[in-house]
């Protein structure tokens, strides 16, 4: 075999030959890997019927004025509740926490929210309680809303 051959062979190994291998690793390695569920979108908030006793829990009470609008890149969240309220949260299997800046609660205390979603349902739904350290914590449920229709069809 002569050098230029040798060469050609060597440099297609190189080339072809470990990043090939290097591929199938990575597929290996990634087969039992699963995506969480998937839980963007538009929440209808159903709110317990409760009767706020203090300002902390007016504010509380007043983020479940509107939809919870969900916006997911895998496990990172950015969720909108009430008129603007704004977090980044996480999504551990169906589990949602979260917190809010403060509205009106005492020293500045930001607004948790932890919630479980159920999945296996249709359309999914979650149980939710917001709370901070001094209000009553505020049980409430949403239902997730089916995405609208993209245009186009006639």
């Amino acid at each position: 075999m002569s050098s230029t051959n040798r060469r050609f062979v060597v440099a297609y190994i190189l080339l072809v030959g470990l990043p090939l291998a290097g591929l199938a690793g990575v597929l290996k390695t990634g087969r039992h890997l699963a995506a969480p569920i998937s839980i963007d979108g538009t929440w209808k908030v159903e709110a317990s019927a409760t009767h706020p006793v203090n300002p902390c829990d007016l504010a509380i009470a007043s983020l479940l004025s509107s939809n919870l609008i969900v916006s997911q890149s895998g496990r990172s969240l950015e969720l909108t509740l009430g008129a603007g309220s704004k977090s980044s949260g996480q999504l551990d299997g169906t589990n949602l926490s979260a917190s809010f800046a403060p509205a009106a609660c005492p020293d500045d205390q930001p607004v948790t929210l932890m919630a479980s979603i159920d999945a296996k349902s249709d359309p999914k739904t979650l149980t939710a309680t917001l709370s901070c350290a001094s209000c009553s914590p505020l049980e409430f449920h949403a239902v997730r809303q089916p995405k609208a229709q993209s245009g186009g069809g006639h």
